[in-house]
């Protein structure tokens, strides 16, 4: 057990190329969520702390924080947006947080949305409402999927739109509708 933690967490997770890797996948935008479940529950059980419960200070230590490298890895790629932005990084485009959405038709169509929950007040019409939403998530997602690597404002766009449905999504998930004002 001792050289199992050893031989693993000589790899710092700052040298880990990524959330991918820990977990044993090759980066993609889209994974097997059975296979990361059992990749995650798998190396969950293998570097649990309590397995090293008598080790030296130093392999408690690590094993906390290999558990803890383990977790947030799983919830980097269980999380698709957070999966597609870890993605992308990894290949120089990064979501800049501070730039705002430069697209007017977006712009309105979130309006719409909003307006349209407000208005949403039964339940018929909240999951019409929710497959709308799903259905422009589709096709932000199939956009991400072929866009090329050096189209960054098109990446950057698309995490954006991806972005404020999760959060609508969230919301209609809440009961919350937007009250301007």
């Amino acid at each position: 057990m001792r050289r199992e933690l050893y031989s693993v967490s000589t790899t710092d997770y700052a040298l880990v190329t990524s959330a991918f890797t820990l977990l044993g996948f090759e980066p993609a935008l889209e994974l097997d969520e059975a296979e990361l479940q059992s990749r995650f529950q798998r190396l969950r059980t293998q570097f649990h702390p309590d397995r090293f419960s008598q080790g030296s200070a130093l392999e408690r230590r690590l094993a906390v924080q290999r558990a803890a490298d383990i977790n947030a890895a799983y919830a980097t790629l269980s999380a698709p947006i957070l999966r597609a932005q870890h993605y992308f990084a990894l290949h120089g485009v990064s979501l800049d947080e501070a730039q705002t959405l430069q697209d007017a038709a977006f712009l309105n169509q979130q309006m719409e949305l909003r307006e349209a929950l407000d208005d949403a007040r039964d339940p018929l019409s909240r999951e019409a409402l929710r497959n709308q939403v799903n259905l422009l998530w589709s096709q932000i997602w199939r956009d991400l999927l072929s866009a090329d690597f050096e189209d960054v404002q098109r990446i950057q766009r698309g995490l954006q739109r991806l972005q404020f449905l999760q959060r609508f999504l969230q919301q209609m998930d809440q009961g919350h509708a937007h009250n301007p004002g």
